[in-house]
């Protein structure tokens, strides 16, 4: 039987979001105000066989200048990125969730049916 790999989540961004997750049980967070603080704990956490998703906050993903993680936000899939809404962010990060059930399923689940 083949053994089943367990993979870590890490979030990156602002002391609430890090606490709200810690809250949730995730253990792995770390805390970066600017893009240019989250970039190389992001470059550490890609670099890790055992981190499987990396939470990052939407204002942080518009900070990050560095091609390479900018690549991997939207087509990684491992480790998967997770984009969370900032408190008034929320409408505009919604289709986040859409796009990544596309990317995993292959498929649209959320199409309204006209």
């Amino acid at each position: 039987m083949e053994k089943m790999m367990s993979y870590r989540i890490a979030v990156v961004g602002s002391h609430s979001l890090e606490l709200g997750f810690k809250i949730a049980g995730i253990t792995t967070s770390f805390k970066a105000e600017t893009g240019e603080e989250a970039e190389p704990i992001i470059h550490r956490l890609m670099q890790q066989a055992e981190v499987g998703i990396i939470v990052v906050s939407a204002r942080l993903v518009r900070e990050i200048k560095d091609r390479k993680i900018n690549d991997a936000l939207t087509s990684s899939m491992k480790p998967l990125f997770i984009v969370v809404s900032d408190s008034g962010d929320r409408e505009k990060y919604e289709d986040n969730l859409r796009q990544l059930i596309i990317r995993a399923l292959g498929i649209d689940i959320m199409k309204t049916r006209s």
